[in-house]
Order: C-alpha cells, then structure tokens, then sequence
C-alpha cells in the first residue's frame, strides 16, 4: 500500500474497508462455532482488547511526542471501548435500566458509529500502513464484532420504545465532553466541528455551526429510530429488552 497518505474510498481505503468486514465475518463464524464456554472467554478478549487498543495508542502518542490532550479516549468510539468493557466484566453488578442503557448505546449509537469511522474515516491523515491506521482500524472492527455478537447472543432486542435510551446516554456522556472541548480547544464527539470527511461538512462551511449540530442532531437522532424499526422487523421476539430476556 506504500507510505504515502490515502483519499477516501480510493484503493487503499477499499481495501481497509474490506479487510474489516471479512475480520468481522470471520469473527462472527468462529464466535458461532465456540462452545457455550468458549463463547465468554472471546468475548472477554474483545473486551480487554479494545482498552489495550487504546492504552497502545495512548503511549505511542507520548512516545511519539504529539499532544495527548488532543489523542485521549474521548471520541465516541473510544468510549465504546470502555463501555463495551463495562458491560463485559461489570454488567452483573450494574442495575438493570443502566445495563438496558449500555446495550441500547452499543446497538443504535456505537456500533453504527463505528461503521462510519470505517467508511468516513478521518485516517488518512496518516499513510495506509501505519500503527494509527491500523489500530484505529481494528479497534472500530471490534466494536462493530462485538455488536454482531450481543445480536447474536439476543442480549441485545431492538425496539423503538427503547430508542430513547440511546439518547439518554448521548446526554450523559456529550455535556462532560463539549465542556472539555471548549475549554481546551478539542473536538472530540465532533461537538464542535465536524470531522474531516464528514458528509456534514458542507453544512458546515456554508451555513455554520448551529445548522451543522442541528443536522447532526437530527441525523443522529433519526439514525437511532430508523435502525431500532430495521432490526425490530428483522428480529423474532416481543421488543422487550434484553435485560428482561436474557441476564448477562
């Protein structure tokens, strides 16, 4: 793939593309042909993974003497690590509404984001073949795996009475975060602007930042309903959530 820097959806950025959905098929394929004890052991280790992901990019930007303050685990995904890690290893000791929360988030909001850090990926700051691409590629790969698998398991049951709870936890963790950007000049979560190769830069540039976060808003929050309605149709089962059916 060479050295240089890659454009979005140009070979190099297909190529990435693919190599992660045939890693998430092949995950799921092996994920169904684990034994019942097998199956929480992988879990785990995607779990643990992701954090080791972040704690791996987190040193290589020290070492590499960049600005951590702009690099830390704060952007949606980022977090997605702790909170699938959360629900993972703490699920059991967590009241039950907090653990519908954490299921409804990975399902509607982290793991579709983590599908758009794949195909919008604001990567190709940095050559193909470099330890920031692939670890930013392979982190959203486990997101996205770990996604698949909670689907799989039928922790995880859309409904769009549910629906809500993805914004519940968008409230939650985006005022913590807008106040840090302000106040440090970042833009994690994209509170402020929006990322490079965003679809809603345009909107951005030409009318400003409260249409922009006005699109964003509604975006996401037609994202949230649209995928809830798609796999409720998609998935067997009353709606209920999967706290009720089935017990981490």
């Amino acid at each position: 793939m060479g050295c240089e820097k890659y454009e979005l959806f140009h070979s190099e950025h297909i190529t990435i593309m693919i190599l992660c959905i045939c890693l998430i098929v092949a995950g799921c394929i092996l994920y169904r042909r684990l034994s019942s004890s097998g199956k929480p052991v992988m879990r785990r280790c995607m779990a643990a993974g992701m954090i080791l992901l972040i704690a791996l990019r987190q040193l290589y930007v020290c070492l590499a003497g960049d600005n951590i303050i702009y690099d830390l685990p704060l952007h949606l995904c980022s977090i997605a690590g702790f909170v699938c890690f959360v629900y993972e290893y703490f699920g059991k000791a967590l009241p039950e509404y907090a653990v519908s929360v954490l299921r409804q988030a990975v399902f509607a909001v982290l793991g579709p984001g983590a599908v758009m850090a794949i195909v919008f990926t604001d990567g190709t700051m940095y050559p193909p073949i470099h330890f920031i691409t692939i670890e930013s590629n392979l982190f959203h790969t486990l997101i996205i795996l770990y996604t698949a698998i909670l689907l799989m398991d039928g922790e995880i049951v859309p409904a769009v009475r549910e629906a809500y709870k993805s914004l519940v936890f968008l409230c939650i963790v985006a005022v913590p975060v807008y106040i840090f950007d302000r106040h440090f000049h970042a833009n994690y979560m994209f509170l402020l602007n929006p990322s490079l190769g965003s679809p809603f830069t345009s909107v951005y540039n030409r009318y400003g930042y409260g249409a922009y976060m006005a699109a964003f808003g509604v975006t996401v929050i037609a994202e949230i309903v649209l995928i809830n309605l798609l796999f409720q149709k998609m998935t067997p089962g009353d709606g209920v959530s999967g706290s009720k059916r089935k017990k981490i």
